[in-house]
């Protein structure tokens, strides 16, 4: 189970990333007639990494969960 939080936690790190270097791509974009960045395709992956992010905040919760039963059990 650490094993699964340790790559969740690592997901979310890549996902804000993400979520960072597109924004400021779309934040850094000239206002000009011929834009040099496709904001269409940075709308996309910023939609994809906020996935990505709750997916692997998810991983966590039900490996906490797991957790929990298991000491439950224990207990």
């Amino acid at each position: 189970m650490v094993s699964a939080i340790n790559s969740a936690l690592s997901g979310l790190h890549t996902a804000g990333k993400k979520l960072e270097v597109s924004a400021q791509k779309i934040a850094s974009s000239p206002t000009q007639k011929v834009p040099q960045v496709d904001v269409e395709k940075e709308l996309v992956n910023q939609n994809t990494a906020a996935t990505e992010y709750k997916a692997n905040l998810n991983t966590i919760k039900v490996a906490n969960e797991m957790q929990k039963s298991l000491l439950d059990i224990i207990t």
